[in-house]
């Protein structure tokens, strides 16, 4: 599967969220999935990093439509109860969350459990699946977690997975509950194929 761009997004999604005005895609400052999915299910969708490829810095939009490898089809936001995230995920697959990665910093294993975690998205991840028990060393015990896929590489955390502590008794779980979304999409090659 071809690596879609990043750069598209950052030079051409200025979507604000309409429950939050103040809440607007901010080029290399920052954004929200929601509301990148609702760019991508305007414009028609997204080229390949090869054709737009990534700068690191904003940059003019230089979106082609004609050379457009994955659309949106539909977008939905799931509610912030936790059996209704795992449901979404076992019936989807992953999700696109936010989250606070304060503590993905130093993160090197186990489940990350921490007491205080600020309430801040400023990370986006994918939201892969969930564990019944796994070892959190800052509670010295055994907690239930979910498993997230992270974008610095293979080399960084559990090969690049983090696991946090999830359940209703763990308070303050760097918001990885707070905004969740899930999409549909499909790839423009010969067969059609749901993106997830």
């Amino acid at each position: 599967m071809e690596v879609l761009s990043e750069q598209q997004l950052v030079d051409c999604d200025h979507e604000c969220d309409t429950s939050e005005p103040d809440s607007c895609d901010v080029v290399c400052n920052g954004g929200l999935m929601a509301s990148a999915f609702s760019y991508l299910l305007k414009s028609g969708g997204l080229e390949r990093e090869k054709d737009y490829p990534y700068t690191g810095k904003d940059g003019t939009c230089k979106f082609d439509k004609s050379k457009i490898d994955a659309s949106v089809q539909n977008y939905s936001v799931v509610t912030v109860d936790e059996e209704q995230i795992a449901a979404n995920l076992v019936k989807y697959g992953p999700l696109a969350i936010g989250i606070n990665a304060a503590y993905m910093q130093t993160y090197i294993g186990g489940v990350s459990c921490p007491y205080i975690c600020g309430r801040h998205l400023d990370h986006g991840v994918l939201l892969i699946g969930y564990g019944a028990s796994g070892f959190a060393p800052s509670r010295f015990k055994e907690k239930p977690y979910w498993i997230v896929k992270n974008s610095w590489g293979e080399n960084w955390g559990d090969q690049g997975y983090y696991k946090i502590c999830r359940g209703s008794n763990v308070r303050n779980k760097c918001s990885v509950d707070s905004m969740v979304s899930t999409v549909s999409a499909t790839h423009s090659s010969k067969e059609e194929q749901a993106l997830v």
